[in-house]
Parts: structure tokens; sequence; C-alpha cells
């Protein structure tokens, strides 16, 4: 990269800093994700625009760092009764909202392993299925949650700031 380019991202740094602060609405995970795509960018042996390149790279980085969030919270749902934390207590209130609109069957698998600690193993035995057809159906509906979750978090951002 030529240093003219380099100068070029430099003179850029805020937009992309805003840009990726629109995204992550975390100043920390902000400041990563600009560093990252920046060094991405400069060790790489680019042939077009920089500034495009480094622009979707930062995209790719903020958007691999809220799914990864959203995994995170999925993996860790508490129980529903325990108390939930005034921190999360809409984003919480959203992922109950969205499993339980689940078809029945999956919602009964989510919730027999997240809320009532039951293995895969275990819940194919009590509702007598097969234990691949438990992953499947688990599978199905992590990755509905995941989907759902991630689209209302790029549309609503009042609900997902921390």
């Amino acid at each position: 990269m030529q240093d003219a380019d380099k100068q070029m991202l430099a003179d850029h740094y805020l937009d992309l800093y805003q840009m990726a602060f629109a995204i992550l609405q975390n100043e920390a995970d902000v400041e990563d994700a600009v560093q990252e795509a920046l060094v991405v960018t400069m060790t790489r042996q680019l042939w077009g625009d920089p500034y495009k390149y480094c622009v979707a790279v930062l995209r790719n980085i903020c958007l691999g760092m809220k799914r990864r969030s959203i995994e995170v919270l999925l993996d860790e749902m508490p129980e529903r009764t325990a108390p939930v934390p005034d921190i999360n207590s809409k984003r919480l209130q959203r992922l109950r909202e969205l499993m339980d609109a689940l078809p029945k069957r999956i919602n009964e698998i989510l919730t027999l392993y997240y809320e009532k600690g039951y293995s895969k193993a275990e819940i194919a035995r009590m509702k007598g299925v097969s234990e691949s057809m438990v992953k499947k159906l688990f599978k199905k509906g992590h990755d509905t949650l995941r989907e759902q979750l991630l689209e209302i978090e790029m549309n609503d951002k009042d609900i997902f700031k921390l």
C-alpha cells in the first residue's frame, strides 16, 4: 500500500469510526473494529480503491461482532423464573417473545434444553424421537432466533443499547 493511500485512510478515520458506531453502539468495540479493518486494509495488496475496501472490511467485522453478541445471548439465556437484569430486560423480553412464536415442537425442545437443563439425548428419550431429530429441530429453532434477533437489532437500535 502506498503512503498516499495510508494517509487517505487516516484522513477518513472519523468516517470509519462513525460508521462502525452506527452498527455496534459501543465505543470499545468500535475502536477494535476500526483498528482491525485498517490493519487488514494496510497489509493487503489492493487493486482498487483502498477506502471502499476498508469500508467493506469494517462492515463485515462489525456485523460479525454483532452476530457473536447475539449468539452469546442465546447460549446464556437465563431461566424464565430468574430475575432479569435491567440492562438486558428489553432484549431478553424480545427473545422470549420470539421463542414463544416458534412452532410448539421447537419451542418445547429449546425450553427443555435452555431452561430445564436437559441434554439433547434426554430430550429425545422424553419426546420419543431420535436424537438426530432433536438436534435438527434445535438447530432450526436456534438459527431462526439468531436471524430474527439480528434483523430486529439492525432495525431497532433502542432495544439493543447497552
